[in-house]
């Protein structure tokens, strides 16, 4: 712990912990300490697993050498009942996306476990206006985007699509690149990528299967981003090449957002 109180929690993230958990950092009990539960699934009266911030204890530091640099980490415990991916793979599917993206390595594993370095922000989908049903109704919160808001987040969409670019260039799909999985750090800002457990490798597939794997991975990506052209106007760069190629497989009624987006530039 650092004499401010702050933590590492990645090799490029630190928080500030609670008073009342310093002790638990520098005398750590035999078994984790449960911080914060972030998600619990169940099924009836049967639970199939837990997501969790938590404090390393004693054992968990002695098996998993990166938890004593951060003991305060995320994990993801399955049930027996349950059906999992295997906590291995996903293992080996970060460490694999760690050497191509700025991820955080994982942490370790066991048959009902899984542990990664705790990203602190927000998921993107709690930032966006969008994802409005019907459709349509994107076309009026970005209307009603401010110009300095569109612009930032354009900007962490852009910075998504290159990270998924080169993880695709590596060889590797993220496999479940929905926006509650893209985390947006405040300090310093930037976009990561979480959650690898479907990611899947180009060895696994014939070209028609990884393209069609690669295009799963950024549709929704490009979908907001012709919401934010349609607040901004038409842009450019790979990102917007991407979205006006893929414009008929995004949308329902893609000559509506065409128009808004023609409309915001003036033409």
């Amino acid at each position: 712990m650092n004499a401010d109180g702050t933590i590492p929690v990645s090799p490029r993230h630190t928080v500030r912990l609670a008073q009342e958990y310093h002790h638990l950092i520098q005398h750590p009990p035999g078994t984790d300490f449960v911080v914060r539960t972030i998600a619990h699934r169940k099924a009836g009266d049967m639970p199939l697993m837990s997501a969790q911030l938590v404090i390393a204890g004693t054992e968990t530091r002695r098996q998993y050498p990166l938890a004593n640099t951060y003991p305060l980490h995320f994990r993801k415990t399955y049930f027996p009942a349950s059906l999992h991916g295997d906590p291995q793979v996903e293992f080996q599917r970060q460490t694999r996306a760690s050497e191509l993206l700025p991820v955080p390595p994982p942490i370790g594993w066991s048959p009902l476990s899984f542990r990664s370095c705790f990203i602190p922000g927000k998921p993107y989908n709690r930032i966006s206006p969008f994802g409005l049903e019907p459709e349509e109704a994107n076309i009026q919160a970005a209307d009603e985007l401010p110009l300095p808001a569109a612009a930032g987040l354009w900007h962490l969409m852009q910075e998504a699509f290159r990270h998924l670019s080169a993880l695709h260039r590596g060889g590797n799909t993220h496999g479940d690149m929905e926006l509650h999985n893209l985390i947006v750090c405040p300090a310093p800002l930037e976009m990561h990528l979480i959650d690898f457990e479907n990611a899947r490798e180009q060895a696994e597939s014939d070209p028609a299967q990884w393209a069609k794997w690669q295009a799963e991975d950024l549709q929704n990506i490009l979908r907001e981003a012709v919401y934010l052209q349609c607040a901004l106007g038409r842009q450019e760069g790979a990102m917007a090449e991407a979205a006006e190629r893929s414009l008929k497989s995004l949308l329902q009624n893609p000559a509506r957002f065409t128009r808004a987006i023609q409309r915001k530039a003036g033409l």
